[in-house]
């Protein structure tokens, strides 16, 4: 694509980077109608919402909870997919901020925290047209003092005072039939083929040794609630927990792109959902019944052929909200 293209930047990170800063930290919120699409479908564990008023609105109120707040770009992994797709990225940030506001996690208590957050981006042209966005809530939660569980029960509350239904239940069934999303796209590159290939095993026939084919023993892992292990232990512990609590669970992969630059690791960026029934004790607490559908999105940084640093992105807190809502 050429530079006007972009908007005057000259790569899609360039791009990614420049419109995060000037959005976020250089105030200019009303940019975000200049670079996402009036239409743009935004996708969070929460539920989706479009438009990019929609997306005026959010950032305001985040700033209001936490207007400190530093983005700290850790990485993009991008790819040119033709003019059909446009353009992919998976952005991940580090976010460092206090807690200064009232908003999604009640009156402000002054408490410093960090959180990463992924948004993976479809541009075309130089507007965002479609977003997802994965969030380690969790984190922001236990960091303030907050029990993930109890506080995504008590916004489930309030969703169903304002009538707030469950949002997923035709994408859960779609998941559960197999189906993949219509914007998907599965890079044919040997090392994102084989990184799907296990995360599918995993989750279908609860295959966790191949983790040990494709994984350094001392693979480094950031996990949601903002955990930091190393090993495969930590990482079977983590796999399993999700698993016992969705003993059902299916695995649709919606994007999985692999990124290689000179000296740098092979990267890939895997974005995820798992639709299950929450009829096992696991990850979630004691089974409820209640179907959910997960939005995660995975990083992986890969040298001499194995996974030595991994991110894994999901909203748990959204995941409480979400079976308590359908609890009632």
């Amino acid at each position: 694509m050429t530079v006007h293209d972009l908007d005057g930047y000259a790569t899609l990170p360039d791009y990614i980077l420049g419109i995060t800063e000037r959005i976020w930290e250089g105030r200019g919120v009303h940019l975000i109608r200049r670079w996402y699409a009036p239409d743009c479908l935004v996708h969070t564990q929460a539920g989706p919402f479009t438009g990019a008023d929609a997306m005026v609105a959010g950032t305001l109120e985040t700033l209001h909870s936490f207007p400190e707040r530093q983005l700290l770009a850790e990485d993009v992994i991008w790819s040119n997919d033709g003019p059909s797709l446009g353009l992919l990225s998976s952005h991940r940030i580090a976010s460092t901020m206090r807690h200064l506001g009232d908003g999604l996690f009640g009156p402000p208590t002054g408490r410093a925290l960090t959180t990463r957050t992924v948004a993976d981006c479809r541009v075309v042209g130089h507007r965002i047209v479609e977003e997802w966005l994965v969030r380690d809530q969790a984190g922001i939660a236990l960091q303030l003092g907050l029990d993930p569980v109890e506080h995504g029960h008590r916004l489930a509350v309030e969703d169903a005072a304002r009538g707030t239904t469950p949002w997923h239940l035709e994408e859960w069934d779609a998941v559960r039939r197999g189906e993949l999303a219509p914007s998907a796209h599965l890079q044919d590159h040997p090392v994102a083929c084989r990184i799907r290939d296990t995360l599918t095993a995993v989750v279908h026939d609860a295959d966790l040794s191949l983790l040990r084919e494709t994984h350094d023993r001392a693979v480094q892992l950031i996990l949601p609630r903002h955990r930091f292990e190393s090993g495969i232990p930590a990482l079977d512990a983590f796999l399993i927990g999700v698993l016992a609590a969705l003993p059902d669970a299916r695995l649709s992969i919606d994007h999985s792109i692999a990124l290689e630059e000179p000296g740098r690791p092979l990267r890939v960026a895997t974005r995820w959902r798992i639709a299950g029934t929450h009829a096992g004790r696991g990850a979630f607490g004691a089974p409820t019944g209640a179907k959910l559908l997960i939005l995660g999105i995975t990083h992986s940084e890969l040298v001499a052929g194995r996974v030595v640093r991994e991110y894994w992105l999901m909203d748990e807190l959204s995941i409480h909200r979400m079976i308590g809502l359908q609890a009632g």
